[in-house]
């Protein structure tokens, strides 16, 4: 297709997914949430809004369900989804922010805030070895692959028209 061919006006839609990976350092296990929604714990996070940066949506959602307040700056996975007839969302793009990793301390604290309890059930702390029983398969993966390039150090920059994310932190 070249750029003449393109109409502007009827660009496909699609979602834009920003999670976030955040781990315990005394066990390992992966910050899940249990939503009113879905009948398994999936990643903190949600959808970004028309014109929101990637890293802004991830630590609004991220703070909005967990209380948590992080710059993120790194995005460990992208995972593509297609379109649910069932829920009726759109096809997709998910992409897995880093949120680092907290001390035993710090994820004891961890609590819903009030104006969430309507959408999240539980903050559900997961083992990688629990992945299989308590997570859905793709979120299992998508977990997995975003631990694995972690572990390799392979973050990938977030950036907003060339600036690193995080140099403009959302209020």
């Amino acid at each position: 297709m070249l750029p003449n061919d393109i109409q502007h006006d009827q660009q496909p839609p699609r979602r834009l997914g920003c999670v976030v990976l955040i781990t315990r350092e005394d066990t390992g296990a992966v910050l899940t949430v249990q939503t009113t929604y879905k009948d398994k714990p999936i990643l903190p996070g949600g959808g970004a809004e028309k014109g929101e940066k990637i890293a802004d949506a991830a630590a609004r959602e991220l703070l909005e369900e967990t209380g948590l307040r992080r710059t993120l700056t790194h995005a460990l996975a992208v995972d593509q989804m297609e379109a649910n007839e069932q829920s009726g969302a759109t096809e997709g793009l998910n992409i897995v922010l880093d949120g680092g990793v907290l001390t035993a301390e710090e994820a004891e604290g961890l609590s819903i805030p009030v104006k969430a309890r309507d959408e999240i059930r539980e903050l559900v702390w997961v083992k990688p070895e629990q992945f299989a029983g308590k997570l859905a398969t793709y979120q299992a993966d998508r977990i997995g692959f975003a631990l694995d390039a972690r572990g390799a150090g392979h973050g990938l920059p977030v950036l907003f028209i060339g600036e690193p994310a995080g140099v403009h932190v959302a209020a």
